[in-house]
């Protein structure tokens, strides 16, 4: 009986654990908010349109970039999104991400050459 009681429990945390990570899982609205409180990044509804700020010396100026290309993969449990930004005044200047969200939150993902992403990598002229 007490093996039955004990696999009952087990069960029960699982599907407990599992409901409460599925519930968890951050939208797309959650991935706006984050790259503003992360990295001072405003965007439209859905990111497709970014505005960064870009010091250079005293000057700082707003750049805006438009959604190039990426991937949007909503799974069971977690978000992953993909993008690729291209300035809309230089288009040779282009910025990336790669983020996942798992139970409330998004981690920043490696690159391919490993890499650690730091907020939108830069690539392209100045």
């Amino acid at each position: 009986m007490s093996k039955r009681w004990t696999s009952l429990f087990l069960i029960g945390l699982i599907v407990t654990l599992c409901t409460i990570t599925i519930l968890n899982k951050p939208t797309e609205k959650d991935f706006a908010i984050w790259l503003q409180e992360e990295h001072n990044i405003d965007c439209n509804k859905d990111c497709s349109i970014i505005e960064l700020e870009s010091a250079n010396g005293n000057i700082t100026e707003r750049i805006k970039l438009a959604d190039g290309d990426g991937a949007y993969s909503p799974g069971l449990f977690t978000l992953r999104i993909n993008r690729h930004y291209i300035s809309v005044n230089d288009p040779s200047h282009k910025r990336s991400i790669e983020v996942i969200g798992f139970n409330g939150q998004f981690y920043e993902m490696k690159s391919e050459n490993g890499t650690e992403k730091l907020g939108l990598l830069e690539s392209g002229n100045k």
